[in-house]
């Protein structure tokens, strides 16, 4: 893998930590109320989008078992219809998927060969 997209994953790691951090305690009732942390996870998530856009093809190619096109589809649905955004939807992702992607590409990250210490 390039050092580039080893780069990048960490970074989306890194917000899939903060939205973590942000619903830490919190029930699905309480984060459809609380438009702060609505905005700071559909934030966190559109940037997660952002950075796959920028992750090369021959990662994209060996890693098929991420769902890199619905992650770019999300960003988009957030970015550009954010007022249209299906909350449950929303919620789910970062209960239900965010959680399978952070364990995924840590195993990118622990399984490939060119780690330089």
């Amino acid at each position: 893998m390039k050092s580039r997209d080893r780069i990048i994953i960490q970074k989306i790691i890194g917000y899939i930590d903060d939205v973590e951090d942000y619903i830490n305690g919190v029930e699905a009732k309480d984060f459809l109320d609380d438009k702060k942390t609505i905005t700071a996870c559909a934030f966190s998530v559109s940037q997660i989008g952002e950075l796959v856009k920028e992750i090369t093809d021959e990662t994209i190619e060996k890693h098929k078992n991420i769902p890199w096109n619905s992650i770019k589809g999300m960003r988009n649905r957030i970015i550009h219809d954010y007022e249209n955004v299906d909350l449950s939807v929303l919620w789910g992702t970062i209960k239900e998927s965010l959680p399978i992607l952070k364990e995924d590409l840590k195993e990118i990250i622990l399984n490939e060969n060119d780690i330089i210490f």
